[in-house]
């Protein structure tokens, strides 16, 4: 028989289906609007040519690159397949049945989904409406018998505002002496600067999840990793499978390492050039979106489903996504200038129209 708790949740099913890059400009699930690079593509035609398709994974030194790139010890980083396996696997190893995860409201799917499968409680304290995370309500929740877990998305998603390290750590600070993990989720690193891994050495409650999905644009190949103290990545391998993540995540992670400045020009495109452009023209036209740190914007506006169904009729597919006080809002990935251009035209055309 099927669990109750897995009958009990609803199905994520995103709008995958028709999403067409040919079709349609994409700029409703955050990622990168242009191709990976020539070397990613160039070594991936290699490893194709190699006729090692019939051959089990093996990984070799590519936890130590890793480790490098993110400046932690080697050992403090465990590849995964996708952020989304690494979320799922802390919520494995720190939860039972009942236990208590603190989770602010809103929050990525993805959350909701590996705590469910666990059977876990949610306790929901909301971000503030102006977008800030509820500190001081998470720090008096911590408090509640039964709490294992504190999961948060730094910068949040979908609204795009960063906490502070400084508040990381107090929460990192009054959760240990409880014996509960946080898990921080940190999928935008490369856009926002904003980390957590020099508090690795002191908290050993600490996760940090990232992926290479966003800035690099290796989501199809589905690559992400784990930082945390070495202990801890030892005790999560026991749940990661021996091959769960593909030589293609592989051979495509090592070559976007190798070539970092491609993935840094698109970086500075964006959050240089695209971004303040679009927030702007957001001004200029009275819409009100949250200060993100970013490559998205949470825009909040009367009519979301119409808004999303006229953009859709020009090409473009834009998300629903809640607003902190549970409303409707609007969800606008950011691409390269060219990619801001047709948005604000689009956009333009609609207001006056």
């Amino acid at each position: 028989m099927i669990k109750e708790r897995i009958k009990k949740m609803a199905h994520y099913k995103p709008p995958l289906e028709g999403r067409s890059e040919k079709d349609y400009l994409l700029l409703d699930f955050n990622e990168r609007t242009t191709a990976p690079g020539p070397k990613v593509k160039e070594a991936l035609k290699k490893f194709i040519d190699s006729d090692r398709l019939q051959v089990y994974p093996e990984y070799g030194d590519l936890e130590k690159r890793i480790a490098k790139y993110a400046e932690v010890k080697p050992g403090e980083a465990m590849v995964t397949n996708g952020g989304d396996q690494g979320i799922d696997i802390v919520c494995r190893a720190r939860l039972d049945q009942g236990d208590k995860v603190i989770l602010p409201f809103p929050e990525f799917a993805m959350h909701y989904q590996s705590t469910g499968i666990q059977g876990a409680e949610l306790l929901e304290p909301r971000y503030k409406e102006e977008g800030k995370l509820p500190l001081d309500e998470i720090l008096e929740l911590t408090d509640e018998e039964g709490v294992k877990l504190i999961i948060f998305s730094n910068p949040n998603n979908p609204t795009g505002i960063f906490t502070p390290i400084s508040d990381i750590e107090k929460i990192l600070e009054k959760a240990r002496g409880k014996d509960i993990a946080v898990l921080h989720d940190e999928a935008y690193f490369e856009f926002s600067g904003i980390t957590a891994k020099d508090l690795i050495e002191k908290y050993d409650n600490l996760y940090i999840i990232r992926t290479f999905a966003k800035a690099f644009g290796l989501v199809a190949t589905r690559a992400g990793y784990i930082l945390s103290q070495e202990e801890n990545i030892q005790e999560l391998k026991k749940i990661r499978g021996p091959y769960d993540v593909n030589m293609f995540a592989k051979t495509a992670i090592i070559s976007a390492l190798e070539d970092k400045k491609y993935m840094e020009d698109y970086l500075k495109e964006v959050m240089e050039k695209s971004k303040p452009k679009l927030e702007e023209f957001l001004r200029e036209k009275g819409i009100f979106f949250y200060p993100s740190s970013a490559n998205f914007l949470l825009l909040k506006v009367s009519n979301p489903e119409k808004i999303i169904e006229d953009f859709k009729s020009q090409g473009i597919l834009l998300r629903p996504k809640p607003a902190p006080d549970g409303k409707e809002a609007v969800r606008v990935s950011i691409g390269t200038l060219k990619d801001t251009d047709r948005f604000i035209q689009v956009y333009s055309k609609l207001l006056t129209g």
